[in-house]
């Protein structure tokens, strides 16, 4: 008789709800799925009114043909399992960066959420509260809010993860194609990285090239290579005597240690030639490892790389900013991390006029346009003297009359 009154009753299709021990309310219903499938489906609720909610909510959707097996499924869940199925066709520095958007910036915010109910709100609610969470960083920084690069990474994350949940029939809408990070015209603005002028990239040039690691930066900065394109350079891809380089691998830091992928795009795979003091500099390279054999001796691990440190392993792309920012200050000149470099590379070959689609192929992007609209730094002196000589248009034979 007590059983009777702690399960309700209802006619046939519409469910059952049960008081359980603990005082919580367990729902059960039998639905049918949009493949025709029939599931047996259940949930528990704190109070019978939340399950009574919830199992209408699955028969109505049942009734319209979209509820969906993974109901119940969290979003920490899905997102963990998402990302290890698709890891293994990433290269491992981006596959490690989108490991990190989730597990820091995500799941903390929506993890225990199902999956089924997070809505748009939800999702620019996450975007406004996102905070810097790297714990490598000084304490001034943490917890101040991120970026809009890294809140369009986030939402770019989920608008893939949703998608791909969508069509496999997880979801019936991505809520995502709706939500966007806030931010104004102005942020977007001042998100492109500023270039270097040509005096400040003299400036760095001077003080960096004696330095052992300033050369490997005064080679990027005359090729405009990434920082791990450079230190992914092995001599059987590069020729000394004539100048061309093969990319075809890139040197990323996961842990402390290095590992070789493949380059960032299918057109970062290519081949460039360098000349002048850029070839001069891979020359000095070539015959630095007789003089780290003296001076460390047994020590020293003979390599295929082209750039090494002083018992000839890798220089790891995570331990060149310390001596970045140091040069900078040396020279006097803005610390922009090392990117700067191929940023500056990129903008003063356009100012000296050359085609910006052999600039955009000589760095590996996919698009020119996207090199334009974000390398591309418009200098104070390329817009000078922009006044039009109307003038100078009117032919003298028309100028008299």
């Amino acid at each position: 008789m007590a059983r009777k009154e702690e399960q309700a009753k209802r006619g046939n299709g519409r469910g059952s709800i049960r008081r359980l021990p603990s005082g919580r309310f367990q729902w059960r219903a039998t639905v049918e799925l949009p493949t025709g499938e029939v599931e047996r489906v259940s949930g528990i609720a704190a109070t019978k009114t939340e399950a009574e909610d919830a199992l209408s909510r699955v028969r109505t959707d049942a009734a319209r043909g979209q509820f969906t097996v993974n109901a119940q499924t969290t979003l920490k869940d899905y997102l963990n399992e998402w990302h290890a199925a698709r890891k293994g066709n990433l290269a491992a520095k981006y596959a490690a960066a989108q490991d990190s958007l989730i597990q820091r910036h995500i799941i903390p915010g929506l993890g225990k959420r199902r999956l089924g109910t997070i809505t748009p709100r939800d999702l620019e609610a996450l975007y406004a509260g996102l905070t810097f969470q790297d714990t490598r960083t000084e304490d001034k920084t943490k917890g101040k809010p991120l970026g809009d690069s890294m809140k369009r990474q986030v939402h770019n994350l989920l608008h893939r993860a949703f998608a791909d949940a969508v069509r496999h029939g997880e979801l019936l809408r991505n809520p995502a194609d709706v939500a966007r990070p806030a931010y104004t015209r102005t942020a977007a603005q001042e998100e492109k990285v500023i270039a270097w002028s040509a005096k400040e990239a003299g400036a760095f040039y001077q003080v960096a090239r004696p330095d052992r690691v300033g050369s490997v930066f005064c080679f990027m900065l005359a090729t405009g290579l990434r920082v791990g394109e450079a230190l992914g350079l092995r001599w059987e891809n590069v020729n000394a005597k004539t100048g061309v380089v093969h990319v075809r691998e890139a040197l990323v830091s996961l842990g402390g240690v290095a590992h070789r992928t493949t380059p960032k795009t299918a057109r970062s795979r290519r081949s460039i030639t360098v000349s002048g003091d850029a070839l001069i500099i891979l020359q000095e390279w070539q015959e630095r490892p007789v003089l780290d054999v003296e001076a460390q001796g047994r020590r020293y691990v003979a390599s295929d790389a082209v750039f090494t440190n002083t018992i000839g392993g890798p220089i790891l792309p995570d331990t060149v900013y310390k001596q970045m920012r140091v040069l900078c200050n040396q020279a006097k000149v803005r610390y922009l991390g090392t990117h700067v470099l191929r940023h500056t590379f990129i903008s003063l070959q356009a100012a000296s006029g050359r085609p910006v689609e052999v600039v955009s192929a000589h760095v590996g992007h996919a698009k020119a346009s996207f090199t334009l609209d974000r390398y591309r730094t418009v200098f104070q002196h390329e817009r000078a003297d922009m006044t039009l000589d109307v003038a100078a248009l009117i032919s003298p034979s028309e100028k008299g009359k």
